[in-house]
């Protein structure tokens, strides 16, 4: 359901969390996003994505967590251009599905168990993907390439996986030690992006940061130096940087070609796996403990 736009009621009250070896700089080159709008009525909602053939959004559901989890709950929504919910549980019976991506006609979702595969328009799953060995998956995030190659991260086996032309496979195994397990997974041009939560350290945990892994070779390298913070969603500003979240610190993020960053918005904790459309100046971010999507007007400045 849409929700009526009354400031007060819909304040985001900054919340702050000390994270070990972090500084956010205080650069103030980009604009403040405007909240245009919020929708209610999900279930922990952990991902957005726009579905520019048909006009829609769909949003991942994660519905009970923890150890009350009910398996099978989760669900996926659907909503229409302006952000209305026209089915709540458009496509149910997952178990907590988080990331989203689009390619080859498809709805691709991470799962606990495995990359889900969705025809949208019959809301049917199709396929189930999962790691040979029989195990969970334990995937979260999901992106696709512009040749259709979607990819997801097992946090159980420290690998990335590839769908590719029908295959499910492991693509590359990282050293967690060295990245930290990912969350956040977006393909963008010639590599993929990946962001951690923490990383371990001999001085201790270091908040995460974003790691780069070439899509033709394999090789793993990584944006700037500074730990940057709990990373959930990266999405592209269409000028060569990203907008990520913290889901811990509950705060958006804009970061430059070199790991710099700059704080965009405080929001709350939960902040999750959002998306931004260029060419609408339209940016929404999920908020899996408050149970909205949120819609903000804002268009990023050259650096």
């Amino acid at each position: 359901m849409r929700l009526p736009m009354h400031r007060a009621a819909v304040a985001l009250l900054p919340v702050v969390f000390a994270l070990a070896g972090l500084s956010t700089p205080a650069r103030a080159t980009q604009p403040v996003p405007e909240l245009l709008w919020q929708v209610g009525g999900f279930s922990a909602p952990e991902s957005v994505v726009y579905d520019r053939a048909r006009n829609r959004f769909y949003v991942s559901n994660m519905a009970t967590r923890g150890d009350a989890a009910v398996p099978g709950d989760g669900f996926i929504s659907r909503m229409d251009a302006q952000g209305n919910i026209t089915e709540l549980k458009w496509v149910t019976g997952l178990q907590s599905p988080k990331g989203l991506a689009l390619a080859n006609g498809r709805l691709y979702v991470g799962d606990d168990d495995a990359l889900v595969e969705i025809d949208p328009d019959s809301a049917h799953v199709v396929a189930r993907h999962a790691p040979a060995d029989g195990g969970p998956g334990q995937f979260n995030d999901a992106s696709a390439d512009a040749d259709g190659n979607v990819y997801v991260f097992s946090r159980r086996l420290d690998t990335v996986f590839r769908l590719h032309d029908g295959t499910f496979a492991p693509w590359v195994k990282v050293d967690a030690n060295l990245t930290g397990k990912f969350n956040g997974v977006r393909a963008d041009g010639d590599r993929l992006l990946l962001g951690s939560w923490q990383v371990p350290g001999s001085a201790g945990e270091q908040p995460g940061h974003l790691t780069t892994i070439d899509l033709a070779t394999g090789e793993i390298g990584r944006i700037g130096s500074t730990p940057i913070g709990h990373i959930d969603g990266i999405e592209p500003d269409g000028r060569g940087a990203w907008t990520v979240t913290d889901f811990t610190r509950g705060l958006l993020l804009h970061i430059d070609a070199q790991g710099r960053s700059e704080r965009l918005l405080t929001l709350v904790k939960g902040s999750a796996d959002h998306a931004y459309l260029p060419d609408r100046q339209l940016l929404l971010i999920p908020f899996v403990l408050d149970d909205v999507l949120r819609a903000y007007r804002w268009a990023p400045t050259a650096d």
